[in-house]
């Protein structure tokens, strides 16, 4: 890695930044009532949006969803199971 470094004529000067305030208020007060800035048009709300009719259809799948359901169940206990071992594991070795 090489390290750069600049002059400080390289850097921004920073001129004539200072805000007149009463100038500002000016701009400002002429803006609010319109002569300096056209006004602008409001925004027109959105159109409402149709929903989607949706059609539910017999199911033709009770077979696979049975299958489906035992096999979570089955699952399911062998997991209970799995943490009933390890903790009786974990309880029987601490003694």
């Amino acid at each position: 890695m090489k390290t750069v470094y600049y002059a400080t004529s390289n850097f921004i000067r920073h001129e004539g930044n200072l805000v007149d305030l009463s100038e500002f208020r000016r701009k400002l007060a002429l803006t609010q009532e319109g002569s300096l800035a056209p006004k602008l048009e409001r925004p027109r709300p959105p159109a409402p949006v149709q929903k989607p009719q949706l059609t539910l259809l017999p199911s033709t799948g009770k077979k696979r969803g049975r299958r489906r359901e035992w096999a979570a169940w089955v699952l399911d206990a062998c997991a209970s199971l799995g943490v009933i071992v390890m903790t009786l594991s974990f309880a029987l070795n601490l003694f």
